[in-house]
C-alpha cells in the first residue's frame, strides 16, 4: 500500500523554486535565532516579530546543518557549500547501493568551488551504503570513496531482496563492526 500526500491539495505548492526559496529564508532565521537574541524578520515568506530562542547555541556560529539532496542537481548542493555538510542521494544509486567514486569526486569538486570562505574551510560529505560485513572487502568500497572526498559513512541496508526489513542481516553487519581504513 502506497499512501501519499499532494501538497497543492492542502492549499499549500509543490513548485520546487517556492519550497527552495522557504527553505533558505528558514536556514537564514535559524542562524539569526542562534545567536540567543531577540529576532524581528519580514520576509517573504515568513514573518517573526520578537521571537528568541534560548538558551543560544553553545557552537558557534551554531550546530552544523546538513543539507540533502540529489546529485548531480547543482542548486541543493550550492546551498550545502553554503552551510556544513552534504547529505547527498545519488540518481545512479538507490538506497543501500554505493555511489559511483568519479561521482562522489565531481560532487566534492563543485562543493569546493562553491563553498563561501574558500575551499580549505571544513566541510563534511556523508555517503552512505552498504559494505560486506569482511573487513577488507568493506576496506575496498569506503577506501576510494575517502580518497574522493567523503568524510562520513552511513551504513545503509540495501531495500530489495529477501533481507529486506529483517533485523538480523543488520545485526550481523554491526556485530562486524565498522570499516577500517
Amino acid at each position: 500500500m502506497r499512501f501519499s500526500i499532494n501538497i497543492p491539495n492542502f492549499g499549500d505548492t509543490a513548485e520546487p523554486q517556492l519550497l527552495a526559496e522557504r527553505l533558505d529564508e528558514g536556514l537564514e532565521l535559524l542562524r539569526c535565532w542562534w545567536s540567543g537574541e531577540p529576532v524581528d524578520h519580514h520576509g517573504r515568506h515568513y514573518e517573526v516579530r520578537d521571537v528568541t530562542l534560548l538558551p543560544a547555541t553553545v557552537q558557534r556560529p551554531g550546530p552544523p546543518v546538513w543539507i540533502g539532496g540529489f546529485w548531480p542537481r547543482r542548486p541543493p548542493m550550492r546551498r550545502a557549500a553554503r552551510w556544513d555538510e552534504a547529505v547527498p542521494l545519488f540518481e545512479t544509486a538507490r538506497h543501500g547501493h554505493v555511489p559511483d567514486v568519479a561521482e562522489v569526486r565531481d560532487l566534492a569538486g563543485y562543493v569546493r568551488k562553491h563553498r563561501m570562505g574558500g575551499a580549505e574551510r571544513p566541510f563534511e560529505l556523508v555517503l552512505g551504503g552498504a559494505t560486506p560485513s569482511d573487513a577488507v572487502k568493506a576496506k575496498d568500497v569506503i577506501g576510494p570513496l575517502r580518497d574522493a572526498g567523503a568524510t562520513w559513512w552511513d551504513e545503509r541496508q540495501v531495500q530489495t531482496g529477501p533481507d529486506q526489513g529483517r533485523l538480523p542481516p543488520v545485526m550481523r553487519r554491526i556485530e562486524a563492526g565498522p570499516p577500517v581504513i
